[in-house]
């Protein structure tokens, strides 16, 4: 334990919308060395104070367990926010016990908050422009889950993870590129501006869910639900990960119920609902790591994956690519994480159900052979030098 850590939130007006700006203060220190995160709601002016924290505390949750320090949030809690936080830490306390530990969270209040039975349970989903958001916003406004489809009508953008702040242009670029299907979705846009990726230095490949979803969070005075699209299926689940049906409900309170959607599907099962209408498959943007936000690179791991998706459902020229697959460049795909390789598997898989074959998907399975053999010596070297680290303390 290192002490405790002060969380209260301040609110004031911008001329382009309503600022949120998280403070941490650890107690008896400086307030010179207060760390500062700031929420944006863009062309919100009229946004109401937030009633409670649910959503500050666990945008910097990964930062506390694993500093170890104990909470006291300067304001209110829901009553489910604050039992669904504790499992949620003790769970990736047990998937992490060398990065994270449980904290203890002290708010000022802790509430119960239950909805009117008038009011009017809406959604707002994540969208980036990729498969996920897209399939999620494809699948509740078209009514593809029937009754069981979320009221969704309004979707949000958020500046300062995929496109960093320095680029303002590059965000209006890909803001100008999705809008085509937002609008014919008849989806309302919201923007939210945050130096909390920049700033934070969480582990994001643990901890983007709960950034994500606490920036959700900031709209829990307007709607019920916040839909994320999920990553993993049900029977491709990889752990640890920073989205997974099995910690992300546990990110709700009373105040907001985060829902994570489409977990049943794979990506390419995704893939052959967006395949059906022409403008999500010419305007779906994919690409995070090429140089244009307005445009999908085709060459990085991320473009190559979600063109053999496409292959896999029979469009060998989707209009969101400038150019067709290229064969030569499954061998190079540059694996970093296993949920990587889990969603070439997921493709292999769908191709061959669906009777596809060719060159292309040769070249993904003995991509994935190499992957197998070269990460399988890789876990072997890796416990060799375990236990010889620990023959050595013995000695």
């Amino acid at each position: 334990m290192n002490g405790t850590v002060e969380l209260t939130i301040a609110q004031s007006q911008l001329p382009a919308g309503t600022r949120r700006t998280l403070r941490l203060h650890r107690t008896g220190s400086s307030p010179n060395a207060d760390r500062l995160f700031h929420f944006d709601l863009l062309g919100e002016s009229d946004a109401p104070a937030p009633q409670v924290l649910d959503g500050f505390l666990l945008a910097v949750l990964f930062l506390v367990m694993a500093d170890g320090s104990r909470v006291r949030v300067h304001g209110a809690l829901t009553r489910t926010a604050l039992y669904n936080f504790e499992e949620f830490q003790r769970a990736w306390a047990c998937w992490c016990p060398t990065r994270y530990s449980p904290v203890e969270i002290k708010p000022d209040q802790i509430v119960d908050i239950l909805p009117p039975r008038w009011q009017d349970p809406r959604a707002i989903s994540l969208f980036s422009g990729g498969v996920d958001g897209t399939f999620t916003a494809l699948r509740h406004r078209h009514g593809l889950a029937g009754d069981a489809s979320y009221p969704l009508s309004d979707v949000l953008l958020v500046h300062g993870f995929d496109v960093p702040l320095a680029r303002p242009d590059a965000f209006e670029r890909l803001l100008r590129r999705i809008r085509p299907t937002l609008d014919e979705l008849g989806l309302r846009v919201r923007l939210l501006r945050t130096d909390l990726k920049e700033l934070s230095g969480q582990y994001w490949e643990y901890s983007f869910g709960a950034q994500l979803a606490a920036c959700l969070h900031n709209f829990s005075h307007e709607f019920r639900y916040g839909l994320m699209g999920s990553s993993e299926p049900y029977d491709h689940m990889v752990f640890p990960w920073g989205s997974n049906p099995v910690t992300d409900p546990l990110m709700s309170g009373d105040a907001m119920r985060l829902v994570v959607d489409g977990t049943p599907f794979s990506r390419t099962e995704k893939v052959e609902v967006v395949n059906r209408y022409a403008t999500p498959t010419r305007t779906l943007k994919v690409c995070w790591e090429g140089p244009d936000p307005e445009r999908n690179c085709g060459h990085c791991e991320k473009c190559l994956r979600t063109k053999l998706n496409f292959m896999a459902v029979g469009n060998e020229r989707p209009a969101c690519f400038d150019e067709p697959l290229d064969i030569d460049a499954i061998s190079g795909m540059q694996l970093r994480f296993p949920a990587q390789a889990t969603e070439l598997e997921t493709i292999v898989e769908y191709a061959q159900r669906q009777g596809r074959h060719g060159p292309w998907l040769e070249a993904l399975q003995r991509k994935l052979t190499a992957y197998r053999s070269e990460h399988t010596r890789a876990s072997m070297l890796g416990r060799a030098k375990r236990k010889l680290r620990s023959l050595l303390r013995a000695s």
